[in-house]
């Protein structure tokens, strides 16, 4: 990656600003959405349809969207540190392209790797709650379910996969160096690929949602700070380990109690 010639610190903090713009709307917008939906959803129909095992297309688009939105809400946040970043380089560089409009395609492509898992997380929903193994509130009523998810995620933890991808959002500039592209395909391929090696990253921590409710917006807001703490923490911490311990120990108590 070549910079171009040193740009002044009000011009970059200027370029944070704008990077941060979009990011910021859709938080917010994508955080007021689920607690709207959280509170005026008609509950009783996603009940009624799934104790008839009648949850036909609908279910189905309404988990999509909302997925996509838990998502938005809970990743964006955490990936703060890697747009301002890129709106910093953006800036250094000589390009066409403003920070704002570089870092929305990068934002784009971002989400879009969340989306493919968004759909697959929805599809796996519509389908629990045909076999009424999910209430409305889409939380387990299996406990074998809740302790098997809860195991997988506390196990992952550990992994050498899970830390190989964490490290791609700990050091974010690291990946930029060695994966940059110029131009708004190359803004949304950096966000594509960065969304990627998260979705590796986070996609156990996600399915914990299915053991608490997929709209408990509590849990919402506690995975996604310990997700920004992953990222933000030292190794030396072991934070992902610590979060591994715990859903390990929640599955034990939920198995024998």
């Amino acid at each position: 990656m070549k910079t171009a010639s040193p740009t002044s610190r009000p011009a970059i903090w200027h370029a944070q600003m704008l990077a941060w713009g979009p990011v910021i709307i859709m938080i917010v917008l994508s955080w007021l959405y689920l607690v709207t939906m959280r509170t005026c959803a008609p509950d009783a129909l996603v009940h009624n349809s799934a104790a008839m095992g009648h949850v036909g297309q609908n279910e189905l688009i309404w988990a999509i969207i909302m997925w996509n939105m838990m998502m938005a809400a809970m990743m964006l946040p955490t990936a703060m540190p890697a747009i301002s970043l890129f709106g910093t380089l953006c800036a250094r560089r000589t390009q066409v392209l403003s920070p704002r409009t570089s870092s929305l395609f990068y934002i784009v492509g971002y989400l879009a790797s969340w989306s493919g898992y968004s759909v697959a997380a929805a599809t796996l929903q519509w389908g629990l709650l045909h076999l009424q193994i999910l209430n409305h509130m889409t939380m387990s009523l299996n406990a074998g379910l809740s302790v098997f998810v809860l195991v997988v995620a506390g196990i992952f933890q550990f992994t050498s996969l899970k830390e190989a991808c964490l490290s791609k959002c700990r050091t974010p500039m690291a990946f930029f160096l060695s994966e940059w592209r110029d131009g708004t395909r190359g803004a949304f391929i950096l966000g594509l690929r960065h969304g990627t090696f998260c979705v590796a990253c986070c996609w156990a921590l996600m399915a914990v949602m299915f053991v608490v409710g997929t709209m408990n917006i509590l849990w919402m807001a506690i995975l996604t700070i310990f997700v920004l703490c992953e990222k933000i923490a030292p190794p030396s911490w072991h934070t992902s380990q610590a979060g591994g311990i715990a859903l390990l120990v929640w599955a034990a108590i939920i198995a024998c109690f």
